[in-house]
């Protein structure tokens, strides 16, 4: 065996070259251009391993030191389509009302605007061409290098696109008053266009709402609650570049989820539209894209702005009654529902949540809001529609519900049992619900020996 001298002489004479490789290493990885898929793998790893070890932030009950006041210091872009305009005027008016997620919203224009794809101006809302507004973007298909001639035959080449087709053929309902037609083709290529407005509609809000701290991207189906919005953002410095919402997808485009609400920094809208070049980039991708709430990550990526996902549970892509409370969430505070699309799901959201009294919303009361213990909740499906969920238990051959009643205990929240095909399900959560409209072989409940205890950490009646 060495001397202890000699290993550690040894010692030293490595010291100076792992120092000099960890250098090179950090000044190689400092190069790299700020979307290298190097650079978003080792992001994506770090960030899952904060997560696995706490690093989602839990926010805490009082106001940070950035207060901000909503109605005038946020800019609100909200998207919606010619085939789900009838969505619009009933969501403005739960957002500018009294109480749970009302008054978000300052003046049309100044505070917030409305694009679709196509425009109307009516008394109620203003809608602006989010998809015409790609085409008539300066420097679109020119590229970083800003030659106007290949610029323009770039320009004819995209605009006999398929996409900016069925656009065309929506305008051409529109004009012709053939409103059942249009509607068709609203909803039929709906998806496509959206697209199309993320990008766009984001540089309408930043040119034409300049200075606001904050800007939020809605879905024409989404909801917001007021207080939980205020909290969040009172604890954040808006001069960062920050990006948040429900984080979705893989390392190379980790995206906010569209519909469950993008919450966007002055300082990072500034840090994208002083890149003329990645914007004109990205009005050409929109053509192609499939989520323009993915186009948006890949954008800011280019600009070195990345998803911060320390918040993202608190955003919710799930209407109320389809909200999973589950042991670790039932504490957890919630800020926004998706998929309110049936007429009155909006009003009804709003008139649940104003009872209560301007404070943020925890998961853990949606079932107090919603639902009820003393109706006949068998009717109703509290596992929810991810019944085949990889951490939903399923039993074949269960005989009836009781059977499987009896199967949901300790870990389990809710069961539900489907006599046709005698399957129990069993969910580490449970949901409120919705009564089925017509009669059903499913049977449901709630396992509270074992939701009460986790409701009862967080205060709530039981």
């Amino acid at each position: 065996m060495p001397p202890p001298l000699l290993l550690l002489s040894r010692r030293r004479r490595i010291s100076p070259l792992l120092i000099l490789f960890l250098v090179i290493i950090s000044i190689w990885y400092l190069a790299l251009p700020p979307d290298s898929p190097i650079v978003l793998a080792v992001r994506f790893n770090l960030g899952r391993l904060l997560h696995r070890n706490g690093g989602a932030a839990r926010l805490p009950a009082s106001l940070g030191r950035w207060p901000v006041h909503l109605p005038s210091e946020v800019g609100f872009l909200i998207k919606t389509g010619y085939g789900t305009r009838a969505r619009i005027t009933e969501q403005l008016k739960a957002l500018k009302g009294t109480g749970g997620g009302g008054g978000l919203l300052g003046d049309e224009g100044r505070d917030y605007i409305v694009v679709g794809d196509w425009t109307h101006s009516g008394r109620d809302v203003h809608v602006h061409d989010a998809v015409k507004a790609v085409l008539e973007k300066d420097g679109f298909g020119m590229g970083a290098g800003g030659d106007e001639g290949a610029g323009r035959a770039a320009r004819g080449a995209l605009a006999t696109h398929p996409r900016l087709g069925k656009y065309r053929s929506l305008q051409g309902a529109v004009a012709a008053g053939h409103e059942e037609k249009a509607l068709e083709l609203g909803r039929k290529f709906g998806w496509e266009l959206d697209a199309l407005k993320f990008i766009t509609g984001m540089e309408m809000a930043f040119r034409r709402m300049p200075h606001k701290k904050w800007y939020v991207i809605l879905d024409d189906d989404t909801f917001i609650i007021k207080d939980t919005l205020r909290l969040l953002l009172s604890h954040l410095n808006h001069n960062k570049p920050l990006y948040l919402g429900n984080a979705v997808g893989d390392y190379r485009a980790r995206f906010a989820h569209g519909g469950s609400g993008v919450v966007l920094s002055g300082a990072a809208m500034e840090a994208l539209f002083s890149h003329e070049h990645v914007v004109a980039e990205a009005y050409v991708r929109s053509l192609d894209e499939t989520w323009g709430d993915r186009l948006v990550a890949t954008t800011l990526q280019q600009v070195g702005v990345y998803l911060d996902e320390r918040y993202s549970h608190l955003f919710n892509g799930e209407a109320p009654e389809w909200t999973r409370v589950g042991p670790r969430s039932a504490c957890s505070l919630v800020l926004s529902f998706h998929a309110l699309r049936e007429p009155g799901a909006m009003a009804r959201a709003a008139t649940k949540l104003a009872t209560v009294a301007d404070r943020p919303v925890l998961r853990g009361e949606l079932w107090a809001l919603f639902g009820s213990k003393e109706r006949a909740t068998e009717a109703d499906d509290h596992v929810g529609p991810g019944g085949d969920d990889e951490h939903v238990t399923i039993w074949g051959g269960v005989t009836d519900k009781e059977a499987c009643r009896r199967k949901c205990k300790r870990w389990c929240f809710a069961w539900t049992y489907n006599a046709d095909s005698r399957r129990c399900h069993a969910s580490p959560w449970f949901v409120v619900g919705s009564r089925p409209s017509h009669p059903s072989a499913k049977a449901s409940g709630v396992n509270w020996s074992a939701v009460r205890p986790a409701l009862q950490k967080c205060s709530l009646p039981t």
